[in-house]
């Protein structure tokens, strides 16, 4: 490959020129956080329930709660706790440690439970 070539310029002097393949350099290194591939992003409607996992699979989704699914998410739990008695709502709420007395009327169960779940704190299941 090192062959000695001639370039002949019109109203010039003749040169000879080494034809050696110039090194290229390797593939270049992507400095992003995480490959386009791996990085999944869903919108979510309950933050407070686990992401979905497969056992096969070694990539999960990221979880986000954007302004539609927050609304909704309210929706869903003003409708579950309208359906629930009083006693299950109450039992919610001392398993998570809400409730200090005996005496807290059920309308205030009730906000606090459906305060908790909103933002994620308690979960309705």
């Amino acid at each position: 490959m090192s062959e000695k070539m001639v370039i002949t310029k019109i109203g010039g002097d003749e040169k000879q020129v080494d034809t050696k393949p110039i090194p290229v350099a390797g593939k270049r290194k992507t400095m992003r956080t995480y490959p386009r591939g791996v990085l999944k992003v869903k919108g979510v409607k309950d933050p407070a329930k686990s992401p979905p996992l497969k056992k096969t699979s070694k990539r999960h989704m990221i979880q986000i709660l954007t302004d539609v699914g927050a609304k909704n998410h309210r929706k869903t739990i003003r409708k579950k706790l309208m359906k629930m008695g009083n006693k299950k709502v109450r039992g919610i709420a001392e398993k998570h440690g809400l409730l200090k007395g005996k005496g807290t009327p059920p309308s205030l169960v009730r906000d606090m439970v459906e305060g908790g779940a909103i933002a994620g704190f308690i979960s309705l299941e």
